[in-house]
């Protein structure tokens, strides 16, 4: 087991190895696999190795999903058509919770029940085991969803990626004369990523490495980020019980960062109590930075971020060579609006939604379009019975709904009248409001807040997250001056997400998340959002929890080569918030 730390060279030291096990002891190519993680960084691993052994071919390089394909398509007639991609796994789940929850779903909740069946299948569980704090459904509903996307899966003749790993694992136990022609095969197995790997792909690989046993692991528990997918640090940090008589070897040499980037990152991960203790040093003496900056509100954060981009740009820095990484998506649409207003350019690597184009986001629009005349149907439906009104869909006819010839028309229905009646009232109050009095008096004067959290909650959605996009609503509101500059903002950042699908990494700032910036680096790295609730999450309360959230900073701080600025805010809106519990151990 080889312990590499950030930036230490785990490619280099698996190419290396290959070359010595073909050249100095004699091993057939067509006897090595090599695995790892990811189609890229196979592409890579496969690319290094053809340049440093030009005349040699016959290694398997592939992915843990790749490598059970091969082995099963012989065996069950399977071809790629079999396969469930991750978008068509995506419209066939959503398909299966519109029918089992009768409503249609959002793409967080779509995300997480999507992160819990993965997770149970990984781990070799049932559906009994879910709990409602793992995902997005009450544990019934839940049962019922699984049952239908495994039954819908089967008549479909489809295999998801994750079914791959189990079905190879029934095979290899049904059938040992095939389990031993594959360990005949593959005599020596490298794993990149090791710290990555979880309990049915780690079942696997110890049926085909036996008895033979000879396996070669390179990875770094401290960046073990992936619970959410099923990954499980415990079997790296558990390795030398498996096999004793496996040697470790730590190499503990960062050559990419400088001396006080690794020193700051330690003090933080060495406060985790589960994890192999190692002694990083860099690997040259160059000069690096690293900042803690106070900001006062979100806006303030913003300032800052670009005025670090355009002060490096000016000092030699290119775009390219800087990143800001985030905890979660959530807020990547109000920075890159930022980044796109102060003329940087950008580029998100991952799938980003406009604030506005949000459950919320279009409920807090529809009743403001609504109170300015557009009394369209749809408005209406968005927002009738949030809070409850008692209005019916019956109630409010097919054409443009006129709220004072609906409250005529409730003598026989004498519940609705005073809902009615403060309805418009509230309408003619909002008309005549300022943006973000009126996204105020919304959230607080007219319930809508209360009723959107419960709402989000028979979704899965915790209160945290829509109080935060709620927020990030009123902020934008407070910087309109008018309903109509209201409109404009929105369509401006609309405009701006559909640009940032075209842009071009080549030369631009990176905008992403921690856990997408796993196996990058950069010259600059900018953190921000380091406060309580963000980063650690507010969803994270066990130890263990806390320590992949340690973890998760550790990686995206060591992302950076020269400079690394860590943001926190005071402030959001008016509301006192708390700077991450990991600043002090950074400190």
């Amino acid at each position: 087991m080889v312990l590499a730390g950030p930036g230490a060279g785990k490619t280099f030291v698996i190419t290396r190895r290959l070359k010595y096990l073909i050249e100095e002891c004699g091993v057939a190519p067509e006897e090595i696999l090599v695995i790892t993680f990811t189609k890229a960084a196979a592409e890579e691993m496969e690319c290094r190795f053809d340049m440093l052994c030009k005349e040699v071919s016959g290694v398997t390089f592939g992915t843990f999903h790749a490598v059970y394909f091969h082995i099963l398509k012989k065996f069950y007639n399977l071809d790629r058509t079999g396969i469930l991609g991750e978008g068509e796994k995506r419209k066939l789940l959503k398909e299966v919770i519109n029918g089992v929850c009768g409503s249609d779903t959002d793409d967080e909740t779509l995300m997480a029940v999507l992160e819990a069946i993965s997770r149970i299948k990984n781990a070799g569980l049932s559906a009994d085991s879910y709990s409602s704090d793992i995902a997005a459904l009450d544990p019934v509903m839940f049962k019922k969803v699984y049952a239908a996307y495994n039954s819908l899966l089967r008549e479909r003749k489809k295999l998801d990626f994750d079914d791959m790993i189990l079905r190879c694992r029934e095979l290899f136990l049904e059938r040992p004369d095939i389990l031993d022609m594959w360990r005949e095969r593959y005599r020596y197995i490298l794993i990149d990523e090791f710290q990555d790997i979880n309990p049915m792909q780690y079942e696997v690989i110890k049926m085909l490495a036996y008895p033979h046993n000879n396996l070669c692991v390179v990875g770094d528990d401290d960046q073990s980020i992936y619970a959410f997918r099923g990954s499980d640090p415990d079997i790296m940090l558990g390795f030398k019980k498996d096999y004793p008589e496996a040697r470790v070897i730590k190499l503990e040499n960062n050559y990419r960062s400088g001396k006080s980037i690794i020193d700051t990152s330690l003090k933080l991960i060495g406060c985790n109590k589960k994890r192999f203790r190692k002694k990083i040093r860099a690997g040259s003496e160059k000069n690096c930075t690293v900042a803690l900056l106070d900001c006062r509100d979100r806006n303030d954060e913003a300032e800052k971020i670009c005025g670090l981009i355009t002060a490096a740009a000016k000092h030699g820095i290119t775009y390219r060579e800087m990143a800001v990484l985030l905890r979660t998506n959530a807020m990547a649409g109000f920075f890159a609006g930022k980044l796109r207003a102060a003329g940087i350019p950008f580029y998100v690597k991952d799938r980003v939604e406009s604030i506005f184009d949000s459950c919320e986001g279009k409920d807090i629009r529809a009743m403001l379009d609504f109170s300015k005349g557009k009394t369209g149907r749809e408005n209406f439906l968005r927002f009738m019975n949030k809070p409850v009104r008692y209005i019916s869909r019956a109630d409010i006819g097919r054409g443009d709904i006129e709220l004072s010839r609906m409250l005529a028309g409730t003598e026989p229905k004498k519940y609705m009248y005073g809902q009615l009646k403060q309805l418009i009232y509230d309408m003619d109050k909002l008309k005549k409001m300022h943006p973000f009095a009126a996204v105020n008096y919304i959230r607080k004067g007219m319930g809508y807040e209360q009723a959107a959290v419960k709402e989000a909650a028979g979704r899965g959605r915790g209160e945290e997250a829509v109080i935060e996009i709620l927020n990030m609503i009123q902020e934008a509101a407070g910087e309109c001056d008018s309903y109509e500059d209201w409109l404009e903002r929105i369509k401006s950042e609309q405009e701006g997400m559909e640009e940032m699908k075209k842009d071009s990494p080549e030369a631009a700032v990176q905008l992403m998340t921690m856990h997408s910036s796993k196996g990058l680096e950069f010259g600059m790295v900018i953190i921000p959002e380091l406060n309580e609730g963000q980063i650690p999450s507010n969803k994270c309360t066990k130890n263990n929890e806390i320590e992949e959230e340690r973890r998760l900073l550790y990686v995206a701080m060591t992302r950076a080569k020269e400079k690394l600025f860590l943001l926190y805010r005071e402030k959001n809106l008016q509301k006192k918030i708390l700077p991450s519990r990991f600043i002090k151990e950074l400190r």
